[in-house]
């Protein structure tokens, strides 16, 4: 077998037009993959759990039940403690929206003080000042409004932002809603049914090629498995250390916020972007009597991006994909260009599966034995299909 030729050029070729055309299709049926995809994530969750409760004796269906009510009996409890909190911080959420908005103008104002004050490229070209109305007259032209101030501009956005948005709002929910209850069910037959589905697809393997099936579908299950947990594994590490330095810095709900920053990384670069901001935010509004925190937590934010990119990802997710950084950097920009959030959210699990495949595929196409153990069957099953069809 040529393995130079199995995952050389042509290979990886087929390899990045399959995950384009993959992650377009998917854009497609979002509502579809999404649900599946965290029914993925909560199976190799629980999948150790069952295989636990397995090993002590238990059927599998049995070990699938128990395992799944506990899951629910958890995330019951959380939701019990959660709920309160929820209720109560949406009866203000006006006045959180304005006063959060106004942290966020104020500290682009600071910055933007500041950069002109030590830098002086920032020194923006003042506009002529307006024309000073004549002693006696009105501050304002006649027939024109008084001007309006920014807070009361703010106010007002805030005010129509349930008008503006409310029908978009109720749309979406009515979209996912359904496909996110789907979640537990086809967690449920994952676990139960999984070992079924894969006895039914080897089936249908021709002899020739069964090995190299097999080991395609574990090297397919195992690259899966490993992502999502390498993954999880440094969603906890991000949110440690994360929380452990906003806990340092004296703001309030520090690991709920660092979580909440965590979950959103896993969108790549716009999710980082989103949550450093929700934290920033959050410290300025917190502590305004300290005007360098909010810069103090970009800090730490910069320092947590430094060991996701340098220690953690390369401990985690990095072994599990066994792929060179600026291939993962391109297909993150490929996927983005092709899928948009979509295609950046699913470029790196799709990626994955449809190297692994397309490496396995070109191994055994190129593997000549294989291939002769193959036509010669399909050849020794037409003679024997033929033997009685003539007469000697």
């Amino acid at each position: 077998m040529n393995r130079a030729l199995a995952a050389g050029p042509i290979v990886w070729l087929g390899i990045i037009l399959t995950t384009c055309l993959l992650l377009v299709l998917f854009q497609s049926m979002l509502w579809l993959v999404m649900p599946v995809l965290m029914a993925i994530v909560l199976y190799y969750i629980m999948s150790p759990w069952v295989n636990l409760a397995m090993s002590k004796g238990i059927s599998r269906s049995r070990a699938v039940f128990i395992v799944t009510m506990l899951l629910c009996v958890l995330i019951l409890a959380v939701g019990s403690i959660v709920e309160p909190k929820i209720v109560a911080a949406s009866h203000d959420w006006r006045d959180k929206i304005k006063q959060y908005s106004e942290v966020g103008m104020n500290l682009v104002d600071k910055a933007e003080q500041t950069l002109k004050h030590y830098f002086s490229f920032a020194h923006s070209s003042e506009s002529p000042s307006p024309a000073r109305p004549a002693s006696g007259s009105v501050g304002f032209v006649a027939n024109e409004p008084p001007p309006v101030s920014s807070s009361d501009n703010l106010e007002n956005d805030v005010s129509n932002l349930p008008a503006k948005y409310s029908g978009d709002i109720a749309r979406e929910l009515a979209h996912w809603i359904p496909s996110l209850l789907l979640v537990p069910y086809i967690t449920y037959f994952f676990l139960l049914d999984g070992p079924r589905f894969k006895r039914f697809l080897v089936q249908a393997i021709p002899n020739a090629f069964f090995e190299k099936a097999l080991y395609l579908f574990y090297r397919v299950e195992d690259q899966i498995r490993r992502y999502f947990q390498g993954l999880l594994a440094l969603t906890a590490l991000d949110a440690i250390s994360l929380g452990v330095g906003l806990w340092f810095f004296g703001i309030n709900a520090p690991f709920l916020l660092a979580t909440i920053a965590a979950v959103l990384a896993w969108l790549p670069y716009l999710g980082s972007i989103a949550g450093g901001l929700l934290v920033v935010l959050v410290a300025a509004h917190d502590a305004p009597s300290n005007p360098w925190l909010p810069y103090e937590v970009i800090a730490l934010f910069i320092l947590v991006r430094l060991l996701d990119d340098f220690v953690f990802m390369p401990m985690t997710v990095g072994r599990s994909l066994r792929m060179h950084p600026l291939v993962a950097v391109m297909m993150i920009l490929l996927g983005g260009a092709v899928a948009g959030i979509s295609g950046l959210l699913l470029v790196m699990p799709v990626l994955g599966v449809v190297m692994v495949t397309g490496q396995i595929l070109g191994e055994l196409v190129t593997d000549e034995r294989v291939m002769a153990r193959y036509w010669h069957a399909r050849e020794l099953r037409h003679r024997r299909a033929r033997a009685d069809l003539y007469a000697d």
